[in-house]
């Protein structure tokens, strides 16, 4: 057989047999045995082909198929397929694997061909001889032909027979086409009318050639003639099956295009043979048609059966081609029935006695003639859709059935307004006239069931399947449902009602006294309605029927009060039961009837809730369900029942009132009263005033909820003139609001307290004020400027104040801590920044509380701003590194607030200053290390600080250096102060003047005065013996010092309660005079501050500092505090602790005057130096150092305070330093002074003598030629600002000395490291600025923690430097840490190799060290030579980091 190709040189044999190349056929029956071969390609394509055309054939088969039938079909497709593929498989293998066997068996058969074709050549040969060419001869010469070819070069001559059978004829022409086509259309018609033609195929179109037949919902069939004879047969040129299954076909066709093809060669036989074609032709595609149809109905109908109606739908018959019978509402499958029940039931048959008609349906039972339309739609099956029929069926059976059960209404109810909606079998039933669409009961009938069911908004669905149950039974039992229906409408409507107010409505009621109370009987038909509000009233619905009309109700209205027992959850007991009476819709309000449940305004309420009119109910608006008269009586009672609370309430605590009274054309009401009762706390004259400027009090309910009462208070002449626009009329309308708990009755006691808590706020603060307005014209000028009343809304007082009034504070009485609250604000361009007087916020509002003088609290804000501006600018920012012990935080300053003009400030821990505001722009400061009750005790906790009082008196102002005083003060002993040091100190402060007898107090109204205090008037006398201030008194303290305002948990100080209310100044040294008439917390110091000071005369014992103590000591005034308590005022025995001897003379700027030269006294810092507020805003305000060059100072900025105290603490720790390390102390007689030396250098460290604020160091060597003058300077100079200076740290110290007890040529050689940190600009060669590093910078490598001193000193010398690059823009500088280690026994100077941290750079190091180990081999160190210097310099000139490195 012929072979197969499997690949360009491959075949397979198309049976299997061995393969063979081709060859010349052979001569005889050799060749019949050779075949054609395959390729592979194409049998594959083959099988493919195959086997896309079968699955395209179960695609259109197989939906039509039952899900068995699908599945054996799917199976037996599959064991075909893979059949063929496991041949082609087998096929494909062998073929592969021939080999030699195939080569072989081709060569045989090559060799086989050769001899047969060598055979037939022969045999074939052998024939021609002997029987063709015996009788062969040649023709006759074509002269005829040569002639015409050579005379005329063609060949006229050739057969015609080539022309007629090869060359085709010309086409016809288009108009001899159309002539064609309409002389066939000629014959097509001649052939209809002479034809008998089926009435069903009259829809007939004769169009190019052609005739169509169509018959809708049938087929439609195309035919033609193909001459003009009557006798040439019908051709039908195409068929057309238009049946379909819009539902369950998927829009695919229903016949297949195969059966297709048999139905048209079953019609063309037909056309062919029968007499009547065109009949016997539609009689054929009709009844297939019909059939079709048939089939298509059943397959939905068990479509339906499967998917949607399930058992409501059964087939009774179904023979096809023939009938198909359907039955529908079997009552026996719903199990509603059991034995004989009517069965409906749908047939759909072919008419067997006139074929030629459409399917035919019956019904059985017969449907009713009760609508012609739908009857009509229930007898045709055109649209070929089961479930329509039987929905347009059960759909004329449904109405029926409703129209049964209307009659049953309208025997019952001759005004029956029940209607049947026809598009969904419905029947509206309205319930209660007049009734709305959605209260209308709506009953369906079930197309699937024939049940009815039942809708009605708001009803539950258990009630609704019982009313289903009882109507299905039995349809007459409607008419009781509908009865209950109704009276369940009417709550309904009563509920909606009353549905925007705050009500809560219930069936029932739990009364304890329900049987033998009026209430137990009312009708059963009634609504219990509870104001929310008012939890004690209800309102009370009774319904009733109306005679004569089943479908309207009459409504009764009762109004019940209960009460509830206290504390229990018994049912409450019905009080009254009263009825409204039968007219309240033309009632109004009846002012002789004083029943207080009924009282309010009644608005006429116009006709019925609605008109009742016989017609259909209404769709939009639904407004006859509401009830009007219930609405208006439920919010009469709701409105009028909280003001007979409140009006019962003030008639309970005798406050006088008018009752309820109607206002805004009776839209609101109100209760005014006419007096409103005295407060306790506040004197009658202030009483009087407020009640004579009180025009109006009136209480009116006001929000949505109605619980929020609002209490206008309108007042004339009020005492004070705000610069705010809202208070410059003459009346002032104060509103109080009041929210009522839900818990709480509206209009309850609670509300009238709260009342009375703010009239008594607003009397409390109206006596200040009353007090201040009375001041006012006596008022210092300079309060005026530095005050204005901004608001004063009779609850609430706020003063702006400060120059540019940005200061706000606001005063109102609290009645829940019955004490004055004080708040403190911004307003105006300050608004946002913080109030300088928040710091003693607590000490204000305490000693307004003990004295409510507003022109007291001015006084103290004017003398307390500027001192307390200055001390806000104090840095109190806790900072690490500052002592030995790294990682722990000590705070700057610490700012404790002692009293209102009292201020201390606690400086690391260790010392304390004391600020004491006074008037005339000055304060008194003192040492608080010292005890207030006795100068030779120190403060546990607190040091004294040397020199302070020679500090401070460089910031005397010189105008007050006249008032200075003498010299001879400080001479004198720490004794208890007396009479005598009192005069000198006055002598000093003011002229004399005679004495006066000590009878006034503070604060006390002079004899038939007006109440106003004359502050501007003179004093007469500054000796008077005064009583003490109020700030002797005890005060709440606004924190312990050991929290939050304490500096460190481990100071041992006080709290500032405990540190006392500033005790009396003759302790200080200070005695001041009383003012005429006005006294304040704290002693004066010059003649026209307003305050006074504890005189000594007031004692007959000296102070109670002394063991003689006659009179009441601290401890009585304080309570609490006692003078001998040892954490205050007992002396440290330690003798580190003692105070330190004064400083040594100092010499004030050339700007200033020199300062006064004192004798040193440890005690000296506790008498006050008193300065200007612009000397201590100097004091207090960071600046640059002075006396330095700008480029020599650090950049932390301190305050000329922080830099005294911070150079007395760095002497401090110098000196603890000297003893620790090898260096020798030298006794010095010079107060302050610190002296000591080292191998080489002698030592001098003492404060600046002209500034006090920076340690200067003075070094003188031992061996003169060592040291240049030049370098002397340098490290002088490198201690007073690197060192010494800020942020003063500890650790700096240690390293410096270590530095100092270097050899000299090392200490040299860091001088000149020093001098090129000092004075970088003089090395303009040098490619880095260098900083000598005394302790260990966070971003150094990790040997120590950072802050430790980083200087080591043993065999060997570790130090670090800090390299930064010089650039021209200074933020992108880079500097590295070098750590470099020093031999001194080798001389040599390297990198020390100390790990650096993971994620830092290597690149940086790496250079460092390769440089400094370059200069080591180059420059080997000779013996007492140093090469720290040298190395740093060289490396300073040749690093360079690569471009965008970093360290």
């Amino acid at each position: 057989m012929a072979p197969v190709q499997l690949e360009s040189n491959q075949l397979v044999p198309a049976g299997g047999g061995p393969a063979s190349a081709p060859a010349p056929p052979a001569p005889g029956a050799v060749t019949a045995a050779a075949s054609p071969g395959y390729r592979l390609s194409t049998l594959i394509d083959f099988l493919l082909h195959r086997t896309y055309a079968e699955l395209t054939v179960l695609a259109d088969l197989l939906p039509r198929k039952t899900d068995m039938e699908r599945k054996i079909e799917i199976v037996q497709f599959a064991s075909r397929t893979r059949q063929l593929f496991v041949r082609l498989l087998a096929l494909v293998k062998w073929a592969n694997n021939a080999g030699k066997v195939e080569k072989c068996a081709m060569i045989s058969s090559f060799l086989d061909q050769q001899a047969i074709l060598f055979v037939d050549t022969a045999d074939r040969l052998a024939s021609l001889a002997r029987d063709a060419l015996v009788h062969a001869r040649l023709p006759s010469f074509a002269i005829p032909y040569a002639i015409d070819v050579l005379t005329t070069g063609s060949y006229p001559r050739l057969p015609t027979c080539i022309r007629d059978k090869i060359i085709p004829p010309d086409p016809i022409t288009k108009s001899e086409k159309q002539t064609t086509l309409h002389q066939l259309n000629q014959i097509l018609r001649h052939r209809l009318v002479t034809t008998d033609l089926p009435p069903q195929l009259a829809n007939l179109t004769v169009a190019n050639g052609r005739v169509k037949f169509r018959v809708e919902g049938e087929f439609e069939a195309t035919l033609t003639v193909m001459g003009d004879d009557p006798d040439i047969p019908w051709r039908l040129l195409k068929l057309e099956i238009l049946v379909e299954d819009k539902e369950t076909g998927d829009g695919r066709a229903l016949v297949h295009s195969m059966q297709i093809n048999f139905i048209h060669q079953l019609v063309q036989s037909r056309l062919f043979a029968d007499e009547k074609p065109l009949q016997d032709m539609y009689s054929c595609l009709h009844s297939f048609c019909l059939a079709l149809q048939l089939e298509v109905l059943h397959s939905q109908t068990l479509m339906l059966i499967r998917e949607r109606w399930g058992d409501l739908v059964q087939v009774e018959r179904y023979h096809a081609g023939k009938c198909l019978s359907l039955s529908v509402w079997n009552q026996q499958v719903l199990g509603r029935k059991t034995g004989t029940a009517s069965v409906h039931k749908v047939t759909i048959k072919i008419d067997e006695t006139d074929v030629s008609k459409p399917l035919q349906i019956s019904h059985e039972p017969p449907l009713p003639a009760c609508d012609s339309k739908l009857m009509e739609r229930a007898m045709k099956i055109d649209h070929l859709s089961i479930e329509k029929l039987l929905i347009d069926s059960v759909h004329a059976r449904s109405h029926q059935k409703l129209q049964e059960l209307k009659a049953i209404l309208k025997s019952y109810n001759v005004n029956d307004n029940s209607f049947i909606e026809t598009a969904l079998p419905t029947l509206v039933i309205p319930i209660l006239e007049p009734c709305g669409r959605s209260e209308c009961l709506h009953v369906f009938v079930d197309l699937h069931s024939g049940m009815f069911q039942l809708m009605l908004y708001g009803v539950d669905q258990l009630t609704l399947d019982d009313i289903e149950k009882s109507v299905n039974d039995d349809m007459k039992r409607i008419i009781p449902w509908l009865q209950q229906l109704k009276f369940w409408l009417g709550q309904q409507r009563c509920k909606q009602s009353i549905k925007h107010l705050p009500t809560v409505s219930s069936e029932t009621l739990q009364l304890a006294n329900y049987a033998s109370h009026p209430v137990g009987s009312l009708s059963k038909h009634k609504l219990f309605i509870k104001l929310t509000r008012l939890p004690q009233y209800y309102i009370v619905v009774e319904m009733f029927d109306v005679p004569g009309n089943p479908t309207e109700l009459e409504y009764k209205y009762h109004f019940l009060s209960v009460s509830y027992a206290e504390g229990d959850d018994s049912p409450a007991t019905a009080l009254l039961l009263q009825q409204f009476k039968p007219n309240i819709e033309e009632l109004v309000l009846d002012t002789k009837s004083g029943k207080q449940l009924k009282s309010g305004v009644k608005r006429k309420l116009s006709g019925d809730p609605c008109s009742i009119e016989p017609k259909k109910p209404k769709r939009s608006g639904e407004m006859c369900a509401f009830n009007k008269v219930l609405a208006h009586i439920v919010a009469m009672c709701d409105t009028n029942m909280p003001f007979i609370g409140l009006r019962l309430e003030l008639s309970n605590m005798d406050i006088p009132h008018q009752g309820v009274q109607v206002e805004g054309d009776g839209f609101s009401h109100a209760i005014r009263l006419l007096k409103i009762p005295p407060c306790k706390g506040v004197n009658e004259e202030t009483q009087k005033a407020l009640d004579r400027s009180l025009l109006d009090c009136t209480f009116r309910l006001q929000g949505r909820n109605n619980r929020t009462w609002v209490a206008e208070l309108v007042f004339a002449n009020c005492p004070l003139n705000s610069t705010s626009s809202r208070e410059q009329g003459p009346t002032r309308h104060v509103y109080l609001t009041y929210e009522n708990q839900l818990s709480e009755p509206v209009g309850g006691r609670k509300v009238v307290e709260m009342f009375l808590n703010d009239w008594n706020s607003i009397a409390r603060l109206y006596e200040c004020v009353l007090e201040f307005a009375r001041s006012l014209p006596d008022i210092p000028n300079h309060l005026n400027i530095f005050s204005e009343v901004r608001i004063y809304n009779y609850r609430k007082l706020i003063l702006c104040y400060g120059t540019t009034k940005g200061s706000s504070i606001s005063i109102q009485w609290n009645s829940i801590l019955q004490k004055f609250h004080i708040s403190l604000g911004t307003v105006g361009p300050n608004s946002g920044c913080s109030n300088c007087h928040n710091t003693i916020l607590h000490q204000l509002q305490e000693m307004f509380n003990k004295t409510p003088n507003v022109v007291q609290l001015l006084q103290v804000l004017f003398d307390t701003q500027a001192p307390l501006n200055a001390i806000n600018k104090l840095p109190t920012v806790p900072m690490l590194g500052l002592t030995q012990r790294t990682n722990t935080a000590y705070q700057c300053f610490s700012i404790l607030p002692q009293s209102p003009t009292h201020i201390r400030l606690a400086f690391r821990n260790m010392y304390c200053i004391d600020i004491y505001c006074r008037s005339r722009g000055v304060v008194a400061i003192r040492d608080g290390a010292y005890s207030l009750f006795d100068n030779s005790k120190i403060v546990e906790g607190f040091y004294p600080a040397p020199g302070l009082k020679t500090f401070l008196n460089m910031f005397v102002d010189s105008n007050q250096d006249a008032r200075r005083r003498s010299v001879n003060e400080d001479d004198n002993p720490p004794s208890p102060i007396g009479g005598d040091m009192m005069d000198s100190l006055i002598s000093q402060l003011q002229p004399q003047q005679p004495p006066q007898q000590p009878q006034q107090q503070p604060f006390a109204k002079q004899a038939g005065a007006s109440g106003a205090y004359p502050l501007t008037s003179p004093p007469t006398s500054y000796h008077n013996t005064v009583t003490p201030s109020p700030s002797m008194m005890h005060t709440q303290s606004p924190g312990n010092l050991h929290a939050a305002s304490s500096p460190s948990g481990a100071l041992r100080a006080p709290s500032p309660a405990s540190f006392g209310p500033t005790p009396s100044p003759s302790s200080l040294g200070i005695t001041m005079g009383q003012t005429a008439n006005f006294a304040s917390p704290h002693g004066t110091i010059d003649p026209s501050s307003p305050y006074t000071m504890m005189s000594p005369s007031q004692r007959a014992g000296n102070w109670p500092g002394s063991p003689q103590v006659s009179g009441p000591s601290p401890a009585a005034r304080m309570p609490g505090m006692s003078p001998a308590n040892p954490s205050l005022h007992s002396p440290v025995p330690d003798a580190s602790h003692s105070p330190r001897a004064g400083t040594s003379s100092q010499a004030m700027p050339t700007s200033m005057p020199p300062p006064r030269k004192l004798p040193q006294r440890s005690w000296a810092a506790s008498i006050p130096t008193v300065l200007t507020h612009s000397a201590l805003n100097i004091l207090l305000l960071p600046s640059p150092t002075p006396g330095l060059v700008p480029g020599l100072a650090g950049s932390y900025l301190c305050s000329p305070l922080e830099r005294f105290l911070g150079s007395v603490i760095m002497r401090r720790h110098l000196q603890r330093i000297i003893q620790q390390e090898t260096l020798q102390l030298i006794n010095s007689n010079e107060p302050g002074v610190i002296m000591f030396k080292t191998e080489a250098l002698k030592c001098r460290v003492a404060l600046n003598p002209k500034t006090n604020q920076t340690l200067q160091l003075k070094v003188t060597p031992e061996n003169t030629g060592q040291w240049k003058s030049e370098e002397l300077q340098v490290l002088e100079k490198f201690f007073e600002t690197r060192v010494a200076g800020p942020p003063f740290k500890a650790n700096t110290l240690i390293a410096f000395t270590k530095l100092l007890g270097a050899p000299t040529h090392i200490l040299r050689d860091c001088v000149h490291i020093m001098k090129l940190e000092l004075f970088p600009d003089q090395a303009s060669q040098l490619k880095w600025n260098v900083q000598f590093c005394l302790t260990i910078p966070p971003s150094a490598p990790p040997i120590a923690p950072p802050g430790t001193p980083a200087v080591v000193l043993k065999s060997k010398m570790l130090f670090f430097l800090q390299l930064t690059q010089k650039t021209t823009v200074p933020q992108e500088a880079v500097s590295i840490i070098v750590p470099i280690i020093y031999d001194m026994a080798s001389g040599t100077t390297q990198q020390a190799d100390i790990p650096r941290q993971q994620n830092s750079s290597v690149a940086a190091p790496m250079m460092v060290s390769n440089i400094l180990k370059r200069f080591a081999e180059l420059n080997s160190p000779r013996p007492g030579e140093c090469t720290i210097f040298a190395a740093v310099r060289d490396l300073m000139v040749n690093l360079t980091l690569p471009p965008g490195g970093r360290p």
